[in-house]
């Protein structure tokens, strides 16, 4: 450091020798010569105060609601027996448990439809359901609030994928129903016991416009067949059938800020009318429902035993690919490596990564292998034969898309945030573990798949028009018995080639009463209009408390009266603080007038005051 200081010493000296009142003058020259530049001052930034003031009455407003905490794995805390009955709630499911199970309703539409029904008359609303009990009241009103808060932070806090997964356990809990957990061989996302009985329900939540209702046929076909394990839990209440709940949403603005509804509608799919339903989905829908003509042939002539299996028997071998939901649990299990932790666990800890279980477990929620088609990328060519392309994705043969998992990544945010080590960031260990995480999987059915001819022959089989199309499939279908169809399903080309099926919003939309499709009607969120309805039920609340802390005050004035003896009309005091004692429970008992001088102390709400 010494030898530094004294060289610049040395150029500094240098510098001012060959400094004389001539190079000055050169200097002074120059800088007059340079253009003039003229300074100007940027105005300060305006500040809207009014609408700085709007926000901060609108949040003082928004924390006099109790606020629930949102948590997708907390309220779907639940413990359940095999046949689905609950034993058991954690915490924060019995927290808003607590709040919802006050909406009224014997179904979800009747719940939506009070839920509605609380904006423009709440007041009425909630009289009508508490009559006369004080307490009743408050709890109502004050129900009604946790709801419509709750769900607007459900919806506008978090970005698209979380709000689904917290929006489903939100629903699960209104129904006083149950999440169903992942990896369980069924499309059912959650249980609704609302109409006291146990109904499977798929779960939608889409942008109006953008709604679409689909996902593995396979899966879908072991529902209504009742051939999956899961449907134990409502076969005997919701035999061959499975409901759908498909919600569009409209909103405008960004982040806390935005506002709109959601709208709700609702309908079944069943063993008896799926085929009516996809016969007027797209293409790639309708190749699901193709049958066998030797299928369809048999069971026509009353043969059912051992059919279950029949195109396993005559195809050359047993290569039917897997379900989405069983190659999901080969996949994750893929990610995070074996026992020996040979997978994304031991790869983060070798790069001193830190990561917690319940990130790990919010990025395969995001990822959402079983339903996320826009994961993969389209299968290979050869695996469709003859049929034309655009070929959609089969998990087990398609490879991941690095494009969805960089948009899932930038939606979660925290990957990129993570502690890196050894110069690479916690997202390419994440991308990495992915990509591992489906290879596995299509090490899993691949390379048995690729060397038998079961995929030739399924081929020559559409070639030969062996498979009816999908309207002969259709008409055949619909003259069939219940048993008869359920072994249709089971053997249909959908699910032999584990297709998908899609039906769009427009489709949808034009159900009728086959699939017992019902507009549920729409529910307003966003932060302004939680404020609305809480500035309505205001007056409502202050008059309720308001007596009551009068009726204590009197109760406390006739309760030292007692005591004390005075004027000896102890009998008297005491029919006083017996009375004011149950008043403060019945609102028709208490009559008593407000003393003027603490009108102001018995409101609630800034700008209420006690009439």
């Amino acid at each position: 450091m010494s030898e530094l200081r004294e060289i610049l010493r040395e150029e500094y000296i240098k510098e001012m020798q060959n400094l004389n009142l001539r190079t000055l003058l050169e200097m002074i020259e120059d800088v007059l010569d340079s253009p003039v530049k003229t300074i100007k001052e940027e105005e300060a930034p305006k500040i809207d105060l009014e609408k700085k003031k709007e926000s901060q009455q609108l949040q003082m407003l928004l924390n006099l609601i109790p606020d629930i905490a949102v948590s997708e794995l907390g309220w779907s805390d639940v413990t359940t027996t095999d046949t689905g009955e609950i034993i058991d709630k954690g915490p924060q499911r019995r927290l808003l448990e607590g709040y919802l199970s006050n909406v009224k309703g014997g179904s979800l539409k009747e719940k939506i439809k009070k839920v509605s029904s609380f904006y423009s008359d709440g007041i009425g609303l909630i009289e009508t359901e508490a009559g006369s009990d004080r307490t009743k009241t408050i709890v109502q009103a004050i129900s009604y609030l946790v709801f419509y808060k709750t769900l607007t932070k459900v919806i506008t806090n978090f970005n698209a994928s979380s709000a689904g997964f917290s929006f489903e356990s939100f629903l699960a809990v209104l129904c006083d129903g149950y999440q169903i957990p992942a990896n369980t061989g069924t499309i059912a996302d959650y249980i609704d016991n609302s109409e006291e009985k146990t109904i499977p329900v798929s779960l939608k939540l889409y942008r109006e416009g953008g709604l679409e209702v689909g996902g593995s046929w396979k899966d879908l076909v072991n529902d209504l067949t009742m051939e999956g394990d899961a449907t134990k839990r409502w076969g005997a209440s919701f035999p061959y059938a499975m409901r759908y709940v498909v919600c569009t949403k409209t909103l405008e603005g960004t982040d806390l800020e935005q506002e709109g509804n959601i709208h709700f509608y609702q309908f079944d799919f069943t063993l008896k009318n799926v085929m009516n339903i996809l016969i007027n989905s797209g293409d790639k829908s309708r190749k699901c429902i193709r049958l066998p003509a030797e299928i369809v042939s048999a069971v026509k002539k009353g043969v059912t035993r051992g059919m279950e299996n029949y195109m396993n028997d005559i195809l050359p071998s047993q290569t039917n690919l897997p379900s989405a939901q069983e190659l999901e649990t080969v996949f994750i299990n893929g990610i995070k490596g074996d026992k020996k932790l040979s997978g994304l666990k031991k790869r983060l800890i070798d790069d001193k990564v830190v990561i917690s279980e319940e990130q790990i477990a919010e990025l395969l929620k995001a990822l959402d292998f079983a339903k996320n088609d826009d994961l993969f990328l389209p299968a290979p060519a050869e695996y469709f034969g003859k049929s034309p392309g655009p070929h959609p994705p089969v998990r087990g043969l398609s490879k991941i898309s690095a494009k969805e998992v960089e948009r899932i990544f930038k939606l979660l945010k925290w990957p990129y945030e993570l502690k890196k080590e050894n110069g690479r960031k916690a997202g390419q260990n994440l991308g990495w573990a992915i990509g591992a995480g489906n290879t596995a999987v299509i090490a899993s059915v691949g390379a048995t798949k690729q060397k038998d001819k079961r995929k030739a022959e399924i081929n020559r089989m559409i070639a030969s028009e062996e498979f009816l199309s999908p309207e002969v499939s259709a008409e055949q279908y619909n003259m069939l018995g219940t048993e008869q169809q359920r072994m249709c399903l089971l053997n249909s080309l959908g699910y032999l080639r584990t297709f998908k099926f899609h039906i769009s919003q427009t489709q949808v939309l034009a159900l009728g009463a086959d699939a017992k499709f019902e507009d549920l009607g729409s529910i307003e969120i966003g932060r302004k209009k939680v404020a609305e309805v809480l500035n309505g039920a205001a007056d409502l609340l202050n008059k309720e408390v308001g007596q009551i802390f009068q009726a204590l005050r009197d109760l406390s004035d006739s309760l030292n009266a007692f005591f004390a003896g005075l004027d000896g009309n102890v009998a008297g005091y005491a029919d006083n603080a017996v009375t004011n004692a149950k008043s403060i429970s019945k609102k028709n008992i208490l009559q008593t007038k407000t003393d003027p001088e603490n009108a102001e102390q018995l409101s609630l709400f800034e700008g209420k005051k006690s009439k």
